[in-house]
């Protein structure tokens, strides 16, 4: 009349029994983690350097802005970043962020004289973007950046 213990005892493996995750399941949740990160950073990596490449070409804007002003002053478009922060056309933040051993660009007057100037911005510190961006008297923007 005794039933045998070993038939009615539930199974410590049996799934009422589980307290967690199982190695092979975690191991299958990592790899489908993973698979889905790799798919999506270089989609992040590319939107991030948009951004940067963004604020350059506002940037670029500015010193254009700001060299319309000196040559209205002058008769003459400024030889350097540094004459228009002098001449109280840009802010001195913007300047000292140009200095920044992390800028992601560098911006220089690479020509200028009474009649028209170039500005450029230089894509630096990174290893998987180069490229330059240009602004002229006119305010044309032109150049790209990509990735290497």
């Amino acid at each position: 009349m005794s039933s045998c213990y070993l038939w009615n005892r539930q199974s410590r493996y049996s799934p009422e029994n589980r307290k967690g995750f199982s190695l092979l399941e975690l191991t299958i949740v990592v790899v489908i983690m993973g698979v889905l990160i790799s798919y999506a950073m270089p989609r992040f990596q590319k939107s991030f350097e948009q951004s940067r490449v963004d604020l350059a070409t506002v940037n670029l804007e500015t010193i254009w802005t700001a060299q319309r002003l000196y040559w209205a002053q002058n008769r003459v478009f400024a030889s350097s970043v540094g004459s228009l922060e002098a001449a109280g056309l840009i802010d001195p933040s913007f300047v000292n962020s140009m200095a920044s051993p992390r800028a992601p660009f560098q911006y220089t007057i690479t020509s200028a004289d009474a009649t028209s100037f170039q500005a450029q911005a230089e894509r630096i510190n990174s290893s998987h973007w180069r490229g330059d961006l240009f602004v002229n008297e006119q305010g044309a923007l032109s150049g790209q950046v990509e990735g290497t």
